[in-house]
């Protein structure tokens, strides 16, 4: 792929792919807060965010294993970029 392909698929995917992992990790944060709160069983709130983080299966596992796939692509076409961008520039001596 030429580099401006790969810089058009990881900044589009990217508009979609963030999202659903500002999801995940809000959702994750208020679980760990949730979890060092101090005593007392969980709130309903905190039974929320679990369902949405864990649950929901098995639709929810193939949402989290195509947010873990979705996040890879990122990554590989990440790199890609980085790599194309040292190959057209000049070595420094």
């Amino acid at each position: 792929m030429k580099e401006a392909e790969v810089r058009k698929f990881h900044r589009h995917f990217g508009y979609i792919v963030v999202w659903f992992m500002a999801a995940q990790a809000f959702t994750g944060l208020v679980l760990t807060l949730g979890g060092m709160s101090a005593g007392g069983a969980p709130t309903w709130l905190y039974n929320i965010f679990s369902t949405l983080h864990f649950g929901l299966n098995p639709l929810g596992g193939i949402y989290r294993i195509l947010l873990v796939l979705a996040t890879l692509a990122q990554g590989i076409s990440g790199i890609m970029i980085f790599r194309l961008i040292r190959a057209r520039t000049p070595k420094a001596q």
